[in-house]
């Protein structure tokens, strides 16, 4: 069985796509190809030996109107025509940005494949509308105009972004409506045990350690306040910071800072070296501001693996998603924090839990898909 992945945006930045190719190659006797892009960030690059991955060029941001509009024409017209020559059964198109490409494999190639979507973000309309979005806003015209109608699998990462995305578009019907949440791989959960057990070894003195992993601004994150907050009390309480995507000018504040309880790893940190690296500290921070309803209404995957290693996770008020998801699941250690207000917060003790090992993992989560696509394709 042939499986086909086409993820335009680059597969390092999405660690959820890799642990589902990761599933998906588990799988005995199937064949999965995955089309995505270059990254330009400097991360490692993705590589599995039961994964084929095609880069067909595709134009950056540096690259002029015309020139851009070719080299984007030019990646969807390769991955249609390669997809079409290798005949797959199944196609998982992900996110909006790939549908130019599936749509070209049906109606200029006549494929045949059975059609899977997911979206990891939430795109509202208006989100399409922007000057710097036109190549999305091409690609979802034709996916909301015709891939949504022949898919038989249509999903999103929680059930508020799902129902969102079916009032943006009749033709993601309940019959095709799905949550495939993003986990990550099961054996983080294990990892995170035995760091909890040697966390409870840590003198009560020590101070607090914080780390807060993935994209940073001021605009739409709470990282001054926090870090103001941090600074205050060397004592109590330390800051890691770790992201390939934060912004300039927060490196630069924070320098100017000169903070010796805040720490930073601009590089970032290689999805496979996470655990490790998590399992170092005693609370994640989920800062984002809640700018955008993908924002609002996101239980943002740093959140879960966090949780799997053995962290207390902190999270603002204007995060709708993450208040749902406490309230579901109250034994996890979640803690709501006001960051605009943190003058009298005090560092808490860390609650101690067990997890599922099955509940948070990118298996569980998968499992649905998998099946459909053994039934389906199968029928």
């Amino acid at each position: 069985m042939k499986i086909a992945f086409v993820h335009q945006l680059p597969l390092e930045i999405y660690p959820p796509a890799t642990n589902a190719l990761a599933d998906l190659a588990r799988q005995d006797g199937w064949e999965v190809r995955a089309w995505s892009s270059a990254n330009s960030k400097g991360l490692p690059i993705y590589a599995m030996d039961d994964v084929v991955v095609r880069r067909p060029g595709y134009p950056g941001p540096q690259c002029g109107s015309v020139k851009r509009l070719a080299g984007f024409l030019h990646w969807h017209l390769t991955v249609a025509r390669e997809l079409a020559r290798w005949q797959p059964d199944g196609i998982l198109s992900i996110e909006p940005h790939s549908a130019l490409a599936v749509w070209m494999y049906y109606r200029l190639f006549g494929g045949t494949a059975r059609l899977f979507i997911h979206h990891h973000e939430y795109y509202a309309p208006a989100d399409f509308l922007g000057a710097g979005s036109r190549t999305s806003r091409i690609c979802h015209h034709f996916e909301k105009s015709d891939l949504f109608k022949i898919a038989e699998w249509i999903s999103q990462t929680n059930e508020t972004r799902l129902q969102m995305m079916q009032g943006d578009c009749a033709a993601v019907t309940a019959a095709k409506a799905r949550v495939w949440p993003n986990y990550p791989p099961r054996e983080w959960i294990a990892r995170g045990q035995g760091a909890d057990r040697a966390r409870q070894n840590k003198p009560e003195s020590a101070p607090l350690r914080l780390i807060c992993v993935g994209s940073l601004s001021f605009e739409d994150t709470y990282i001054r306040e926090v870090c103001k907050w941090v600074a205050a009390r060397p004592d109590q309480v330390s800051l890691h910071l770790c992201g390939h995507n934060v912004r300039p000018d927060v490196w630069e504040w924070l320098e100017s800072l000169k903070a010796p309880n805040i720490s930073t790893h601009p590089a970032g940190c290689a999805y496979d070296a996470l655990p490790g690296l998590l399992t170092q500290f005693d609370v994640a921070l989920v800062l984002y501001k809640g700018n955008t309803l993908n924002f609002v209404h996101n239980v943002p995957n740093k959140a879960i693996e966090a949780l799997t290693c053995g962290l207390e996770v902190w999270y603002p008020p204007e995060m709708e998603g993450m208040i749902l998801f406490h309230r579901n699941f109250q034994a996890l250690p979640l803690r709501m924090v006001d960051f605009r207000q943190m003058e009298d917060f005090l560092p808490m003790p860390i609650e101690r839990f067990d997890i599922d090992p099955m509940a948070f993992s990118a298996e569980h989560a998968s499992a649905p898909l998998l099946q459909a696509l053994h039934c389906r394709i199968h029928a």
